[in-house]
């Protein structure tokens, strides 16, 4: 595979579908915000059982599975229909019934990147279709085929462009088009642009939305924006703490280990960090030798700012006799890593890099130095993220349900890429469908939060390691399974079976 070596003052801001930027608060620019394109689970911050709730009830041992995330649900692509847990008429568990379904139309606001920053700067992702035509693709599927949770969609599409120099503007004019100039029920991210601002906005006007990409939040802005859904992720704290914990165990982060951390200086990076990787550091004895922030990305020139300021972080580190570089940010992680080993390429610096998911291997793959790509391993939960073998992402119901409506519109995926474009924002579409036959076609805020609670146990993603899901110690639905990748004989790949994410 040619890989491109392009770096640049810009790096497309999106590698991939899924990584992004980060905005702040209406405040002002210093008051926060960060990559993390994920997503909140649901409002379920009142059952902290660390097993996914049961609808239905369920036996011992279907808990019991559960609990190690290797029962997943049986509606393909998360569509719940007649019958698959409780019925619409009944309401979500705990929730008033529903005495009438909602039949008439829904209007849903959809929100997409265009990663039109990507080849000015020599990026290669690989995707031989956009995400525009993605959405279209799913919204006339499920109109051609009776509606989402049984209402027709009337769509509202907004688009953040990567090439714009003010995403801060974009989110503000989409969600002004989706809570002023019309009434959206529910928003479907599918951007790569974490945004308080946006989520602030969205929550003001009671709107939920829910996302497909792979970045979530920290504790403290899953608890501020409960009306943020995601079938996919789990927060910013538990995600570093898997990374170590396998990679620990694995041999890879070791005792002896002098660790690097670069942080994205946003505030929740910052807590991500503290709350999150420094614990599971220090639990396993390993030592951060240094830290490094770099500019908070909140526009396209602060990317540049990022990238200039890796050259201060490679000299540091090798300064302070660092062998292993993690990188904390939200969602912007790939980019991270790919500016700071191309740095330390030009110096002939080979440490060793701990990933995630986050860091997008097979986009890295297609741009990165494969002499630094060697020292990389990481913790995977989206296959097609994770392993340029696509042997190793056997099919399932879900990801057959996604590509058979993508492909009934004439969206034929080839590429990783192209695969992540497709399953990321059919989790949210297959998500909300099966919120709303819940619910009843209820799209009201409160009412989709507790229908999301009751569809958990048995919403099977097309995203993750084997379709697995389930609801973290948070009481947030999440991944529930992941495999450890590595860069061997010229390519990223899963190196192991897959294992339960949370231990």
């Amino acid at each position: 595979m040619a890989r491109g070596r392009a770096l640049g003052s810009l790096l497309a801001v999106l590698l991939a579908a899924g990584c992004g930027t980060t905005v702040g608060v209406g405040a002002g620019p210093q008051s926060s915000s960060v990559p993390g394109a994920g997503g909140l689970g649901p409002a379920l911050a009142s059952q902290p059982s660390t097993q996914p709730s049961s609808a239905g009830g369920g036996s011992a041992a279907q808990s019991s599975r559960n609990r190690s995330g290797t029962t997943i649900g049986a509606a393909a692509g998360g569509t719940a229909g007649p019958g698959a847990g409780s019925s619409p008429a009944t309401g979500a568990a705990g929730a008033p019934a529903v005495p009438h379904a909602t039949t008439g139309p829904i209007e849903v606001g959809l929100l997409y990147a265009v990663n039109d920053g990507a080849a000015p700067a020599g990026i290669q992702n690989g995707n031989t279709f956009s995400l525009q035509q993605v959405a279209h693709a799913f919204v006339d599927s499920y109109n051609k085929t009776g509606g989402i949770g049984g209402r027709r969609i009337e769509p509202v599409y907004e688009a953040l462009h990567s090439y714009n120099s003010d995403y801060e503007q974009q989110i503000a004019a989409a969600c002004a088009a989706f809570t002023q100039d019309h009434h959206v029920a529910v928003v479907i991210n599918d951007s790569g642009y974490y945004s308080e601002q946006l989520l602030t906005c969205l929550a003001k006007a009671s709107v939920p939305i829910i996302s497909g990409d792979v970045a979530g939040p920290d504790h403290v802005d899953a608890r501020q924006f409960p009306g943020f859904l995601t079938p996919l992720t789990m927060t910013g704290e538990y995600r570093v703490a898997a990374v170590v914990d396998h990679l620990a165990t694995a041999g890879w982060l070791m005792h002896a280990n002098r660790v690097g951390v670069v942080i994205e200086n946003c505030p929740v990076d910052q807590r991500v960090y503290s709350h999150g990787l420094a614990p599971a550091l220090a639990r396993h004895h390993i030592a951060v030798a240094s830290t490094f922030a770099t500019q908070c990305f909140q526009s396209l020139q602060d990317f540049g700012t990022e990238t200039s300021q890796m050259s201060n972080a490679v000299v540091r580190f090798r300064q302070d006799q660092v062998d292993m570089v993690i990188v904390v940010s939200q969602s912007a992680e790939a980019n991270l890593v790919f500016a700071f080993s191309e740095v330390a390429d030009s110096q002939r610096w080979y440490p060793r890099y701990a990933l995630s998911s986050v860091s997008f291997p097979e986009a890295l793959a297609q741009n990165a130095s494969a002499s630094q790509m060697a020292n990389m391993r990481g913790v995977g939960w989206v296959p097609v993220l994770d392993t340029e073998n696509l042997r190793q992402v056997p099919a399932t119901a879900a990801t057959k349900a996604c590509l058979a409506r993508v492909r009934s519109q004439g969206v034929q995926p080839q590429s990783n890429t192209d695969y992540a474009y497709v399953y990321e924002p059919c989790d949210s579409f297959a998500l909300l469908d099966a919120i709303l036959r819940e619910t009843g076609g209820d799209a009201s805020y409160g009412v989709v939060l507790q229908g999301e609670r009751a569809v958990t146990s048995r919403f099977q993603a097309a995203s993750t390691v084997a379709g697995q899901v389930r609801v973290w110690p948070d009481g947030r639905l999440g991944a529930a399974t992941g495999r450890l990748f590595a860069f061997v004989d010229g390519s990223f790949r899963y190196t192991t079976k897959r294992f339960s994410l949370w231990r």
